[in-house]
């Protein structure tokens, strides 16, 4: 009796609420129904009430009734102390560690409690969504993909590290030829919960799931759109029955299922937010170790923070290690990966950085022992190395520079400004150059007006462009033999010593 008077009590609140607001949100449904409330007939008749009650279900606030900071503050949600705690803390570290210090850590009890209604309640998403024909389609298209493009099954699958890879891939295609041959809806779900599929693949299942609503409610607003239209709203009619087909479910059905999805999904990571929370501190005493390698101190705790999620999808606590010693692997190569991947202008590989690093502590020793750099020899020697992997890699491992990097205390040059640009015409070359056009154009000016024509345009002397003897011949409207004769009278009258002597000089000369 007593669990039914707060079951009553919690759906009264929810409609309460739901009138006021005329909507609710899958978050203020979890919160408010009690946590015992599991069965999907006991939410069906929660969202039957709802919908009598013509209660919209979101899946976040509506940006119309979010006030702005202003209103908030008028209406007292903010004191002016707090506001002014927060104007004060504007460096995003402070703020985040100050936020993080108000979490409270986890027993090891309160640890393993969270971890089992983790558990709990991705079972129940789990089995909920893999309990449709949209799961075992997307499935199959999703694997049949992964397994063409040859890459690795670890972001599809939940591998167990025991494993290794290519045992886990013969499985899963002997799984994957079982799936497709059985139509039974009960042997279907258990082989796909035998694939141990990752929560992301899961969460595409869902995405699908919606993708398929909206289309659905689209063709159904259409055809209320049309009741008097007989021809219109059969053609609609069969369009909703065919997208059916084509997902292999009722969109009724789906639709159901769905809103009972989201409200176990809110629960369930609100259990995984818990977890991740009161581990934050875990990621910033890992990310300390790693400052100054290329990437800010907020960039290497927000890697750490993937890693720490990743953490809390794969953990298993009943194989009795602490969380924080499970977590710490996957903090650390999250963050060790993001370094390798981001802190450099020129990405190098994961394992050519791993081999970078050994060059360098090998180098390091080295400089210790002998008191100078070691040559590629000596390094080649104590890695056991070829000399050209060696020279290879301590190439690749150079740092590259900015030209704008400021040089000296001024900071008025930079490093660009002292690298020679081999194309500039140098000034000797340039003051040449100028010298040779004017006693060129000097020369010419002893020559008749038609030779001096036929010698610039010939030769491209002016615009760089040379001509061919018909181009010439076509712009002076005579032959070509012709203007070959005039060239060479006045080739003849250049070679004259008194013409000749101020061109020599220039021959010593090399112009680009």
């Amino acid at each position: 009796m007593a669990k039914k008077s707060v079951k009553t009590t919690a759906i009264d609140k929810l409609v309460a609420l739901g009138k006021k607001k005329k909507y609710l949100t899958y978050e203020e449904v979890n919160s408010v129904l009690p946590d015992d409330m599991f069965s999907s007939e006991e939410i069906d008749e929660v969202m039957s009430i709802l919908d009598k009650e013509n209660i919209a279900l979101v899946d976040r606030e509506k940006e119309e009734y979010i006030l702005p900071q202003e209103q908030r503050v008028k209406r007292g949600h903010l004191k002016d102390e707090e506001i002014t705690k927060i104007a004060q803390v504007d460096d995003p570290v402070k703020m985040y560690l100050r936020q993080m210090g108000q979490i409270p850590l986890l027993t090891r009890e309160q640890e393993i409690s969270l971890a089992e209604k983790i558990k709990v309640a991705e079972n129940i998403f789990r089995k909920n969504i893999l309990w449709t024909n949209i799961a075992k389609k997307t499935v199959i298209d999703i694997l049949e993909n992964t397994l063409k493009k040859n890459v690795n099954l670890d972001e599809i699958i939940d591998i167990d590290p025991k494993f290794k890879e290519y045992v886990v891939k013969r499985r899963i295609i002997k799984l994957l030829k079982k799936l497709k041959a059985t139509k039974v809806k009960a042997k279907v779900v258990k082989i796909l919960l035998d694939m141990r599929l990752a929560i992301a693949t899961i969460e595409q299942i869902a995405q699908k799931m919606k993708e398929f609503i909206d289309e659905a409610e689209a063709i159904e607003k259409d055809i209320k759109g049309t009741k008097r239209k007989k021809i219109g709203r059969k053609e609609l009619i069969r369009k909703l029955k065919n997208l059916e087909r084509k997902f292999g479910d009722k969109a009724e059905s789906i639709k159901k299922l769905y809103r009972l999805i989201r409200i176990k999904e809110t629960n369930f990571n609100k259990a995984k937010r818990e977890l991740v929370a009161a581990n934050l501190r875990l990621v910033v005493s890992i990310a300390k170790k790693y400052t100054n390698r290329g990437l800010s101190f907020l960039d290497l705790i927000q890697e750490g923070n993937i890693g720490l999620m990743k953490a809390v999808d794969k953990f298993e606590y009943k194989r009795g290690y602490k969380f924080s010693t499970y977590a710490t692997w996957w903090i650390r190569q999250a963050i060790t990966r993001s370094i390798a991947d981001q802190s450099r202008t020129i990405r190098i590989p994961v394992h050519m950085t791993e081999t970078i690093n050994k060059l360098i502590r090998v180098s390091r020793a080295l400089v210790q022992e002998t008191g100078r750099e070691p040559a590629p020899e000596e390094l080649s020697h104590e890695m056991k190395m070829p000399v050209d992997k060696v020279r290879a890699i301590l190439k690749i491992a150079q740092e590259p520079i900015s030209l704008q990097t400021p040089i000296g205390d001024e900071g008025d040059t930079n490093f660009g400004d002292f690298i020679e640009d081999k194309r500039a015409v140098s000034p000797a070359s340039a003051t040449a150059y100028t010298m040779l056009k004017e006693q060129m154009g000097d020369v010419l000016d002893t020559l008749t007006d038609r030779e001096k024509k036929v010698l610039r345009l010939r030769f491209g002397i002016g615009d760089g462009y040379p001509r061919t003897l018909e181009e010439v011949g076509a712009i002076f409207n005579v032959t070509r033999e012709r203007v070959r004769q005039i060239e060479a009278k006045a080739l003849k009258k250049l070679r004259h010593p008194t013409r000749a002597r101020k061109l020599k000089n220039f021959l010593s000369v090399g112009f680009s």
